[in-house]
């Protein structure tokens, strides 16, 4: 099984020539040239694989269903480092944590009270500070 996964590996990646002075070579691999491209200038920039403006929601969504037991949707949604170690530390709260959040990315018309919120439990309103 591991030698049927290294060969996709090195059939995606594809062989590449050793680096350029600038940093790095464009790949001819399929991975490789999905991610980078080369620039007017002839330097190898990534490319944007999002070409429409990201939706927060669909993001978070996606990030709380694949990553949220380590706390991914909750650092995407901008709060403090601690409460994805924390994430991470628990296991996504015993597995509660990250399900409550996915329900309420889902349920919540608009997800901006959750976004900078520092608290570990996400449905706790974060205190605005006082001008």
């Amino acid at each position: 099984m591991r030698y049927v996964i290294f060969l996709l590996l090195v059939a995606c990646i594809g062989t590449s020539s050793p680096a350029r002075s600038q940093g790095m070579e464009s790949s001819s691999g399929f991975v490789g040239s999905m991610l980078f491209h080369t620039d007017d200038n002839g330097r190898v920039v990534p490319c944007k694989l999002l070409t429409k403006q990201e939706n927060p929601r669909l993001v978070a969504i996606a990030l709380d269903v694949t990553l949220g037991l380590f706390g991914m949707h909750r650092l995407y949604l901008g709060t403090d480092m601690k409460v994805p170690i924390g994430y991470t530390l628990t296991f996504g709260g015993g597995g509660v944590l990250w399900f409550v959040d996915l329900v309420m990315l889902i349920a919540t018309p608009d997800i901006t009270p959750y976004m900078n919120n520092p608290h570990f439990f996400m449905w706790i309103p974060a205190v605005k500070p006082n001008k």
